[in-house]
């Protein structure tokens, strides 16, 4: 708010500009925050073959790292004496840009996927991960509730947290967005250790960076990610699990995908739009 708004009385002090992630980690070195993202990385790992040696459980497995890596995160903010809101950009976003990440997620699933089956045509899981994979799909509303909870909720937020609030970060300040929007996604996509879908999360991380970037609020790419992996989950249950061999896409597959990146870049469009209207 400048001086001479008219909302401002006479002899006040305008408001504070919010905290933000910037501001909270401004103070540490960029080998400190190497040293965190790469922490909270391991640790989540570490929570998930622990649990899932206990649990034979694979979605109890990954909901644990993940709510490691949230708890970890909140740690280091609160040592930093800021709130993880703050420090991690989790501010509130207007309601029609939940609407449009929700869409934007949406319209980036055909385009991922076809990018994702090309990966698995050039390097095919083995049949040994699918059986493993499919083996440990829920079937009862138990399952499906904590398979929901730990991939829908707690892995977006946890993954958003390292991969664009700390990476992402990280690279911008040394090189800028676009070359932290590549770097971001190509480690979010090799952390993942599945070569076979790598291509298309490559393409995802870069939506992530870019929707963050746009609307400077880590929820948006939580919001994208949540979507995204919610209806991952709800394919891969309705169809029983993973196929070994899924066919060459078709030219509808492919039209179908060039009118999603189509919309997807119109979203983003709309994201920008916003996001230079609250600079003004």
């Amino acid at each position: 708010m400048h001086p001479e708004d008219p909302t401002t009385e006479p002899g006040s002090r305008p408001p504070e500009r919010p905290l933000s992630g910037d501001d909270v980690w401004r103070g540490w070195s960029t080998r400190r925050l190497v040293v965190l993202a790469f922490s909270l990385m391991a640790s989540n790992l570490a929570a998930q073959v622990l649990v899932f040696q206990l649990t034979d459980n694979l979605f109890a497995a990954a909901g644990a790292g993940a709510a490691l890596t949230i708890l970890f995160a909140a740690a280091a903010t609160q040592a930093r004496g800021a709130p993880p809101q703050a420090a991690f950009d989790l501010s509130r976003m207007p309601a029609a840009e939940h609407v449009l990440c929700a869409a934007a997620a949406l319209g980036s699933l055909l385009p991922t996927s076809l990018l994702a089956g090309l990966s698995s045509r050039l390097h095919p899981p083995g049949p040994e991960w699918v059986a493993m994979y499919n083996s440990h799909l829920p079937d009862s509303a138990a399952g499906i509730a904590l398979a929901a909870v730990a991939v829908v909720v707690a892995a977006p937020l946890a993954e958003e947290m390292v991969f664009r609030g700390l990476v992402y970060r990280l690279g911008r300040r040394a090189w800028g967005p676009w070359p932290a929007a590549v770097v971001s996604a190509l480690i979010f996509g090799l952390v993942h250790g599945e070569p076979w879908y790598l291509f298309g999360l490559l393409a995802l991380g870069l939506l992530l960076a870019a929707v963050y970037e746009l609307t400077g609020s880590l929820w948006s790419a939580v919001i994208v990610h949540a979507v995204h992996n919610a209806v991952a989950l709800a394919l891969l249950v309705g169809q029983g699990g993973l196929v070994p061999e899924e066919p060459p896409p078709t030219l509808l597959d492919w039209t179908g995908a060039a009118v999603s990146l189509a919309a997807v870049a119109g979203i983003v469009a709309l994201l920008r739009r916003r996001a230079a209207a609250r600079r003004a």
